[in-house]
């Protein structure tokens, strides 16, 4: 249990600081971001009340596609990621001059798409819950037996898409992160099992409970 803790924790602050540089990068948001920016400017709500109602149709349509209950605890990792971020933000990035070059804002943007490719990859292995975003790909993951790249890059484009009809700010930095972070996750994630010796079946990215998950072979 102490390990599964130390896993998850340690995978969501290195996401926290992937979304970080990608902040401060200024090159582009991310698929699901657009989505809330844009029902910002259609429903004139505030960007937070916005995000969630951008959660909450991910959880249902999750829920859909796993054909089992709603994974409300979501928000679990949503509240510890958000932590993270806030921490990441005051103690180091608002503590530097972002006022630097083109290159280094997307170097910075780069290190984003990695770290937050590295976090991922890292905290779904502690079966722990997962942010709806991320519970969506391995739902696809599950379900479809689509590798975890393709089912991310399905998850970002919808995303992206949605977030283009809603007037949300989608451009190269948006497609950037749909098209390559799902592939950091996959090289991670298989890296961490290995590491870990657990099984990556994703009913809740474990197998049926109390019932040890069946290995299988080309998970990813």
């Amino acid at each position: 249990m102490g390990k599964r803790i130390a896993v998850y924790l340690i995978g969501l602050a290195i996401n926290a600081l992937g979304i970080a540089f990608i902040i401060f990068s200024t090159v582009g948001a991310g698929a699901w971001d657009t989505v809330a920016i844009g029902l910002n400017h259609s429903l004139s709500l505030t960007i937070g009340i916005c995000t969630v109602i951008t959660q909450v149709f991910v959880v249902i349509i999750t829920g859909l596609i796993e054909r089992k209950r709603l994974q409300y605890e979501s928000i679990i990792a949503i509240m510890i990621r958000s932590a993270f971020l806030d921490a990441w933000i005051f103690l180091v990035f608002n503590q530097i001059d972002t006022s630097f070059s083109w290159g280094m804002q997307w170097l910075f943007f780069i290190a984003g798409i990695v770290s937050m490719g590295i976090g991922i990859g890292i905290y779904v292995e502690a079966r722990f819950p997962k942010s709806p975003i991320d519970g969506l790909m391995l739902a696809l993951h599950n379900r479809f037996k689509w590798s975890i790249n393709n089912s991310r890059i399905i998850v970002e484009l919808s995303g992206a898409l949605i977030g283009f009809l809603l007037g949300g700010p989608v451009g190269l930095g948006t497609l950037i992160i749909a098209l390559f972070v799902g592939k950091i996750i996959q090289i991670v994630n298989m890296r961490v099992k290995k590491i870990l010796n657990l099984e990556f079946e994703y009913k809740g990215t474990v197998g049926t409970e109390g019932q040890a998950p069946r290995p299988r072979q080309n998970e990813v």
